[in-house]
């Protein structure tokens, strides 16, 4: 059996003039890597919206990346 668990991250990459766009991505590779040490297993990015309400009629949009991760958990023998 597989369990499934979801972990946000930023969706806009801001990259310094003359920076590698490599460093950018490093929030990317540090979650991936540290979901990893518990055995989890990137399966997918997926973008998603984020809207927070600013009152009655005002409201801010960002973007976000739902990182999906999987691994396997043993069935309980009975």
């Amino acid at each position: 059996m597989k369990e499934y668990k979801v972990v946000p991250c930023h969706g806009r990459v801001v990259a310094k003039p003359k920076a590698e766009l490599a460093d950018a991505f490093n929030a990317f590779a540090e979650i991936i890597a540290q979901e990893a040490l518990g055995g989890w297993e990137l399966v997918t990015v997926m973008p998603v919206s984020v809207v927070t309400k600013k009152g009655r009629t005002d409201a801010a949009e960002e973007p976000y990346n739902a990182l999906v991760f999987t691994r396997n958990v043993e069935e309980e023998k009975k």
